[in-house]
């Protein structure tokens, strides 16, 4: 039986140990690296719970105001609907045609010969710039009399006369003016009569705001 002696195995070994060194070396920077990740997705899923507890909160307090939200959405709504109607009822007001001042300055013309038997108007806008009404007034009525004729024609004038100076473009014709088949009695006496339909017309302007006049109010 042969007997072998390696004389040279420390040598062996160191040479075994150079070629381990790569591999060690490897193995390190791999597991650097790996720590590296490691350290990285530890910050990520920390910065993600904290985001994630952020979000939870936020919900929360959305969740929480959500409901007043919507109540204050609801009655906006409702104010803002009260406010056109508000705009809308003072827009009528302010366009309105008032009649009262016309009617008392007619019942200052109309004599004790005559009687109104009808009486009807209508007002309309001129739909131009200069924010003009226009207002038609019928007249029907009763003239007795020596001359009822000449009794309506002085009606017809005096209306005239008397509106000219609170309306623009004041104008009273006759529609009808026809004798009538009855008489009456007036002053203790039997005079005739005649029937009359009398169309006046006129023109109001109302004024605009100024901007100033509006700030003053």
């Amino acid at each position: 039986m042969a007997l072998r002696l390696n004389l040279y195995h420390e040598v062996h070994k160191a040479r075994a140990l150079k070629r381990r060194d790569p591999l060690k070396i490897s193995i390190y920077g791999i597991s650097a690296i790996a720590a590296l990740f490691a350290s990285w997705y530890f910050v990520q899923l920390v910065r993600m719970h904290a985001t994630n507890d952020e979000y939870l909160k936020v919900k929360a307090e959305f969740e929480k105001v959500e409901p007043m939200a919507k109540a204050a959405k609801k009655k906006e709504d409702e104010l803002a609907q009260k406010a056109a109607t508000s705009v809308l009822i003072g827009k009528r007001i302010e366009s309105r045609f008032y009649w009262a001042p016309l009617l008392a300055e007619l019942t200052q013309v109309v004599p004790r010969e005559v009687q109104i038997t009808r009486l009807g108007g209508e007002v309309s806008a001129s739909g131009g710039s200069d924010n003009a009404r226009h207002c038609a007034l019928t007249i029907d009525g009763l003239s007795a009399g020596a001359d009822p004729r000449h009794v309506a024609e002085d009606l017809r004038t005096a209306i005239a006369e008397r509106l000219a100076p609170h309306y623009k473009s004041v104008t009273s014709t006759f529609k009808t003016l026809e004798d009538g088949s009855e008489m009456v009695m007036l002053d203790g006496k039997q005079v005739g009569t005649a029937t009359f339909a009398i169309v006046v017309q006129m023109a109001t302007v109302e004024d605009k705001p100024t901007a100033a006049g509006r700030r003053k109010k």
